[in-house]
């Protein structure tokens, strides 16, 4: 377990690219950054190809064609799910920048069950969640 928003614990998270759920639709790489400071964050990304989730890692990943931030002092409550990720966006608490064909498509894929069990295994992967 690492502390939330650290360098290992963004690499704990993006260990969990397997588990996240297929977005049909999206089609390229995904970035999600924790803000941690001004002009400092941890990151871990995903690639989708046909809608399906690919690869992933640490760090924002090659030319991401959609960034998402969450302030740290943010993040608890996605990661808890007491905030869904699209009530955290259209409250401008999930930043996005990029395609918004995928990040609609990643919206959609957060209603569900797998969806559920990704944020469930990222929040255990936090000690101070």
């Amino acid at each position: 377990m690492a502390e939330l928003a650290s360098a290992e614990w963004a690499a704990e998270v993006a260990a969990l690219w397997a588990d996240l759920p297929d977005a049909p639709g999206a089609e390229g790489t995904v970035s999600w950054a924790v803000a941690t400071a001004p002009r400092r964050e941890v990151a871990f990304h995903w690639t989708y190809r046909d809608g399906r989730v690919v690869a992933g890692g640490p760090g924002s990943g090659d030319s991401p064609c959609l960034a998402l931030s969450v302030a740290a002092s943010d993040a608890p409550e996605l990661l808890s799910g007491r905030i869904e990720p699209s009530v955290a966006f259209m409250r401008g608490r999930l930043k996005a920048s990029g395609e918004g064909s995928v990040l609609l498509a990643f919206l959609a894929s957060t209603v569900g069950e797998g969806f559920e069990r990704w944020r469930s295994q990222a929040s255990a992967a936090a000690s101070s969640v």
